[in-house]
């Protein structure tokens, strides 16, 4: 056999390999839609997609930290493991032995995390996903609203992030606490260690290994964020805590913790969901989506509450109502035609203060007299959903 006959032959099998995986995973995945549903198997389709793109141009892509940019890890077409709606997620390859430079500006963010995270290995040495963080209480800008932080297994001054022999990405998530104030950080990322020379070829044995890291990814992740909605499926309509659930380490909530249900609600009902935020608690959210672990189409469907948007009952509780219909009050979550979903509470920096919300399944119609939340007209709701998409506008300029 030629070399090109013996290098055709490695490509080939790499990408049956890739296409045997990504249709064994599919189908598996697609036989376990929570619903019968065809809107939950039209999503399906879309999320399988979805996650084929996220993990190909995870591990075929921006994959030298020697070189590294940062650019959208998630967002209005890459969505898993309950991506946040008002949220903004960067990412850019790193590792744990050279420095890297971080430089931008400020922006807007309500809540922002600055964070290494490690490979899978780590697990096997008992090391959490995550590595190292700076969250918005303890990050230094500048009066101007410049900022610097530095990654590196040495220490420095001002902000910097300790990184160790599995740290293998940067991440940057900025979380906007309202819709008329959206100013995305200007960052870039630079490794101080290396040369800066341009990269050589790519070569085939490391094309190879980056398809079939794709591969082992989207046969990882899959299973994992769709089965943890699986699971909920026999307390629906009720919270748990998402401590040691799997998305603690696939995404999860660095810095806080969060609490998930599966609701489920026929067209006319909607579900109450009362709970008291903790003290102290730095930011929380509240998102709903499918039952594929995504958001909502967040530029036209009222898929996410922040903790500066959401109207506080006077005892200092929130009281967040999930309907198909609009209940004609503040603090609507949309079913957005859908009879099942997740619901997902974000708490970040409580000292381990983990509320538990309480449920009540209602008829829509009695949301507005049981409740007692201020009304919203329809002019005002059709003036939110134009505030929604400029929101979303500004945090997505091309």
């Amino acid at each position: 056999m030629s070399n090109w006959e013996a290098n055709l032959a490695a490509a080939s099998d790499a990408w049956r390999r890739w296409c045997a995986t990504a249709e064994a995973a599919g189908l598996a995945a697609l036989a376990n839609t929570i619903t019968h549903d065809d809107v939950d198997l039209a999503d399906g389709l879309r999320h399988l997609s979805r996650m084929a793109r996220l993990t190909l141009q995870s591990s075929m892509e921006n994959a030298d930290p020697e070189r590294p940019y940062l650019w959208r890890a998630l967002g209005p077409d890459l969505k898993m493991g309950g991506d946040n709606p008002s949220g903004l997620y960067l990412s850019a390859p790193i590792n744990g032995t050279d420095t890297y430079r971080v430089r931008g500006t400020r922006g807007s963010a309500r809540w922002v995390s600055f964070l290494s995270q490690r490979r899978p290995e780590c697990l096997a040495e008992g090391l959490p996903v995550f590595g190292d963080a700076i969250f918005s209480p303890g990050l230094h800008v500048e009066p101007d609203g410049a900022l610097e932080i530095v990654l590196s297994p040495d220490e420095h001054d001002g902000n910097w992030i300790r990184t160790d022999p599995y740290c293998a990405t940067f991440l940057v998530r900025q979380f906007f606490g309202t819709w008329d104030d959206v100013r995305p950080m200007d960052l870039t990322i630079e490794n101080e260690t290396s040369g800066g020379a341009p990269p050589g070829p790519l070569a085939l044995s490391d094309a190879v290994g980056r398809l079939d890291l794709a591969g082992a990814r989207l046969a990882l992740l899959l299973p994992a964020m769709q089965g943890e909605l699986i699971a909920k499926g026999a307390n629906k309509n009720s919270f748990a805590t998402d401590i040691g659930d799997p998305t603690s380490n696939f995404g999860g909530v660095p810095g806080g913790n969060a609490v998930t249900s599966r609701w489920s609600l026929d067209p006319h009902e909607a579900l109450l969901v009362r709970v008291t935020p903790p003290v102290p608690c730095a930011y929380w959210d509240v998102q709903v989506g499918n039952g594929w672990y995504e958001s909502w189409d967040y530029r036209s469907r009222f898929s996410g509450i922040t903790c500066e948007q959401a109207h506080l009952d006077g005892d200092g509780s929130v009281t967040l109502v999930v309907a198909d219909r609009d209940p004609g009050t503040v603090n609507w979550l949309e079913a957005a035609g859908h009879r099942e979903g997740h619901i997902a509470i974000r708490w970040q920096l409580t000292e381990g203060n983990l509320p538990i919300p309480a449920c009540t399944v209602v008829d829509v119609d009695d949301v507005a007299t049981g409740t007692g939340l201020p009304a919203v007209s329809p002019e005002a709701r059709a003036e939110q959903r134009r505030a929604l998409r400029r929101a979303f506008d500004a945090r997505f300029r091309p």
